[in-house]
């Protein structure tokens, strides 16, 4: 897998093609939108979708914990997508399997649960340098990195074919991470000539813009 490093606001943060960013100066691996358990929430309303999907995403992150070592996981909203269940305990195992981890859940819009495991802190929003982490985009006077949207971009080749893929965004004064969770889609967005936009493909980091 190929990631790509790049600067926002003087700080390097490297683009990794599990969908998630890590922060080396802080040490700090940050993703965004889960969406645990959205699978159990079909199946609950008769849609039989398989919870496997969920414990592929554990697996994914479970790697990149064990390859970046990161002291600090950053989730940026929408971990978990309804009311407990199965796969909620899924992710409660993984949190104690990685105790000497600092786990921070910036709380987003499906973030519903009305108690979380003492070993996950649990913010509206979490500044740190030049940053302002939120689930959802916020107007502030630090650089605003969030989640919510699912960004995807498609790009068009000669013989009007097309692909849409998930993309990191960076903007002037904010950016967008693509959803962690592989249930989750993608809303395709339009952005400006001066944004910096990276799309996730073949399991690599490709700057577009």
């Amino acid at each position: 897998m190929n990631s790509l490093t790049i600067q926002v606001e003087q700080e390097e943060l490297t683009l990794l093609p599990e969908k998630a960013i890590f922060w080396e100066k802080q040490n700090s691996l940050i993703l965004s939108d889960l969406h645990l358990g959205k699978a159990g929430h079909f199946r609950k309303h008769g849609i039989p979708v398989s919870r496997k999907v969920h414990l592929d995403d554990l697996q994914i992150l479970n790697q990149l914990v064990l390859k970046q070592k990161p002291k600090h996981v950053i989730l940026l909203g929408d971990l978990f997508h309804s009311f407990h269940n199965n796969e909620w305990r899924d992710f409660i195992a993984f949190l104690n399997h990685y105790d000497s981890i600092n786990f921070t859940l910036v709380e987003g819009n499906h973030d519903i649960l009305e108690e979380y495991p003492a070993s996950l802190k649990v913010e509206q929003e979490l500044e740190m340098g030049p940053f302002s982490f939120t689930h959802i985009k916020k107007e502030t006077n630090m650089y605003n990195i969030s989640g919510h949207i699912h960004p995807g971009v498609t790009i068009r080749g000669r013989a009007k074919q097309s692909v849409t893929m998930p993309c990191f965004c960076f903007a002037d004064g904010y950016g967008y991470l693509p959803a962690f969770g592989q249930f989750t889609g993608i809303k395709k967005i339009r952005p400006k000539k001066t944004d910096r936009v990276y799309g996730i493909a073949d399991q690599s980091i490709i700057e577009l813009t």
